[in-house]
């Protein structure tokens, strides 16, 4: 619970902080500017967002960690990460400049790592001590590099380094690694609340003091997770699987380059996400497509990890395939005229079922969960006393947020809606009623509550992303980008849930997944009645401060 209030925190106070950097930005012309050639925004925007990330990360790790002598070296690496990414962001830097200073900031992980490891293992082999010191710093500048590379769509680097925080959390939460749960808990937190500013169309970039230190503490974490803590081997080959996307794409980039004659650091159009883009992808779905792959591959680390290392390195180098010739499976796959057939399926769909989802459905699906919050609050319950003080601070903040935003861009301020429905939920979750089975209804089985709010609302979500454009005429998008990054990582906790060994750990993707279903519920029902908008944003604070009081009279 601890970690889960640290990450929320980290969250709350992202969210709330970044218009005003976003304003300071512009101020200040700290902006990227389109240049009509390989950048793909058309409009200005603010860089720089790694200051925000780095300082949000780093005032939670003095909090909250009580060593901090003890990662000294770790924490200085990031400052001069940060250092020269900021610069590169305000007068440039150039590719020799910053190899200098990362393979400083190398130094500091690696004088933090060696007295803790005995040996580094790469692929089975065993590598003494001297070549295995040239290897890691050859593995975090150039993964640090790799992450920089990457970040060339709106939320591609920092969503899919979520999902890696996120993964690494669990395998820290299986090894009890204080400082790396801190870390991870609070970076993960300031990751979504960024990606809400982030995600396409961006209203701010990470710039490369962003995705450099994004690299930096996404490789010294792994790194760390890397070490067996009983014989103090670094087993390199498990963090190159986790992080193969920017690193496999970096690698084939320039090997593509130095075959060609061109200059390996000179910047192009190769890379992974400018194929995918250019085959007329929109940028949401280029940057889901991309990260989903990503998440594959974390899904195979887990495996090497814990189940089969020789089948993981297999399933690894079959992984590795389609992103080597993306460009051709995507010409292979866009030629099919077989992709015509999911299109014509909905568009011949019967009418008459689709105005009874809009006329009857929608609306029993409402008052079902309109229901279920008031039976939650009614019904005798345990509620999670550790949680109530740092609850009411983080409803108080996105309470200022709103009265702040809500009238300045409705689309920003309906995300707060999904952060107040996890806030009850977090609550609530000790509610004996949410895992009850229906013990009177033999047909139902084991069927509990949980399960049915899932069940009810997976159906009424998806029938509407189906046939959206059947049911509403208006054009209107219902997935953000930042909605997009969230399904993702819903998918990567539940497979960590599965495959890594935690107590309960279920109830957190439990908990995340039904409240994103109700969360595009929500969408669903302001889309198709917009005037209900204001009473469903209220109640979705009015359920979080009766749950506040219960807990604080009872």
């Amino acid at each position: 619970m601890q970690y889960i209030i640290i990450s929320f925190a980290a969250l709350v106070v992202t969210v709330f902080i970044t218009p005003y950097f976003i304003e300071l930005l512009n101020r200040v012309k700290v902006i990227d500017l389109p240049d009509g050639a390989r950048k793909i925004h058309t409009f200005p925007t603010p860089r720089m967002g790694g200051i925000i990330i780095f300082t949000i990360v780093i005032v939670f790790l003095f909090i909250f960690y009580a060593d901090i002598n003890s990662v000294k070296f770790l924490i200085f690496g990031g400052i001069i990460i940060i250092a020269v990414g900021t610069f590169d962001d305000l007068l440039g830097a150039g590719w020799l400049l910053k190899f200098l200073y990362q393979g400083f900031a190398a130094a500091c992980i690696l004088v933090h790592l060696i007295p803790i490891i005995s040996e580094v293992r790469f692929f089975g082999l065993e590598i003494s001590m001297i070549p295995a010191i040239i290897l890691l710093v050859l593995f975090i500048v150039g993964t640090i590099n790799s992450f920089n590379l990457l970040d060339g769509l709106d939320g591609l680097a920092s969503g899919i380094s979520l999902l890696i925080a996120v993964l690494l959390f669990f395998l820290s939460l299986n090894f009890m690694n204080v400082f790396l749960l801190v870390l991870l808990s609070s970076l993960t937190g300031c990751l979504i609340g960024f990606l809400k500013y982030n995600a396409y169309p961006a209203r701010i970039f990470l710039g490369d003091s962003g995705s450099l230190i994004l690299g930096y503490l996404i490789t010294a974490s792994v790194l760390l997770i890397s070490i067996e803590n009983t014989t103090g081997t670094l087993d390199l080959t498990f963090a190159v699987i986790l992080l193969a996307v920017p690193i496999a794409d970096t690698l084939n980039v320039l090997s593509k380059r130095l075959f060609s004659g061109r200059h390996p650091f000179l910047a192009d159009k190769s890379h992974i996400h400018h194929i995918v883009f250019s085959k007329n992808i929109t940028h949401k779905t280029t940057v889901f497509i991309i990260t989903l792959y990503s998440l594959l591959f974390a899904a195979n680390a887990i495996y090497y990890r814990f189940y089969s290392e020789l089948n993981g390195i297999v399933i690894f180098f079959i992984l590795l395939i389609p992103l080597v010739f993306a460009k051709k499976l995507l010409n292979f796959i866009i030629s099919s005229d077989k992709l015509l057939l999911f299109g014509r399926t909905i568009n011949h769909f019967p009418q008459f079922i689709i105005n009874y989802y809009k006329v009857f459905l929608v609306p029993l699906v409402a008052i079902f969960v309109l229901s279920s919050f008031i039976l939650l609050l009614v019904v005798e319950k345990n509620f999670s006393i550790e949680f109530l003080v740092p609850s009411i601070v983080i409803l108080f903040l996105l309470l200022v947020f709103t009265l702040i935003n809500y009238n300045k861009n409705k689309l920003l301020t309906d995300t707060i809606v999904f952060f107040n429905v996890l806030l009850f939920f977090i609550i609530n979750q000790d509610n004996s009623l949410l895992y009850k089975d229906f013990t009177l209804v033999p047909v139902l089985g084991n069927l509990n509550f949980h399960l049915l709010m899932i069940a009810i609302l997976f159906f009424a979500d998806g029938f509407y992303i189906l046939f959206k454009d059947r049911i509403q005429l208006k054009r209107e998008s219902l997935l953000t980008g930042m909605d997009l990054v969230i399904v993702l990582l819903i998918i990567l906790l539940s497979i960590s849930t599965n495959l890594i060994p935690i107590s309960k750990s279920y109830l957190i993707t439990d908990t995340i997944f039904r409240s994103f279903l109700i969360y595009i519920f929500y969408k669903i029902l302001i889309q198709i009645q917009p005037k209900f908008r204001p009473s469903l944003y209220a109640f979705s604070f009015l359920t979080v401060i009766i749950s506040q009081s219960i807990l604080l009279f009872s």
